[in-house]
């Protein structure tokens, strides 16, 4: 991957998929298939597509398309995320536009929406980055109070429904 190493392990041909991190916890997306079975080197591992270089010929050398890996780090590597939601949102409350050095990173839509859902019917762009706002830490407890408020209800939907 670009960028040297970062804290996201090397796995080419080493990961099996067992079981997968959303099937435990729902805040953390579902990786592609592809991410566990391609084996060798010039298939990239988000798309399984092939990786050519410049001459139109199989990069052997690669595992990754550019915009993949970047797509990848978007949604996985929450150090970097915040480093470009920063650089984007300079640390200002999307609320009260105050600013806060120690800004909260807030998914719009919540995640739990996605709870319980199979892979297949994950929506990805819940991780997307127009999906992530900057808040301040008060800011970011209000919401989480009406997002909790909110799943509350739902539940107790659900309940009265059965």
């Amino acid at each position: 991957m670009p960028g040297g190493r970062s804290r996201l392990q090397r796995t080419l041909g080493k990961k099996v998929r067992q079981l997968d991190y959303h099937e435990e916890d729902y805040r953390y997306p579902p990786k592609p298939d592809s991410y566990y079975d391609v084996k060798e080197k010039g298939m990239c591992r988000w798309c399984g597509n092939l990786i050519n270089n410049e001459r139109g010929e199989r990069n052997m050398r690669a595992s990754w398309h550019p915009d993949c890996s970047e797509e990848y780090r978007m949604i996985y590597d929450t150090t970097y995320v915040r480093k470009y939601i920063r650089q984007r949102d300079y640390a200002e409350c999307n609320w009260c536009g105050e600013y806060d050095p120690r800004f909260h990173v807030d998914h719009i839509r919540p995640l739990y929406e996605q709870k319980g859902l199979s892979n297949s019917e994950i929506d990805l762009s819940y991780w997307d980055e127009r999906n992530l706002q900057t808040l301040c830490r008060k800011c970011h407890k209000e919401k989480t109070k009406e997002d909790m408020k909110r799943l509350r209800e739902i539940k107790n939907e659900q309940k009265e429904k059965v």
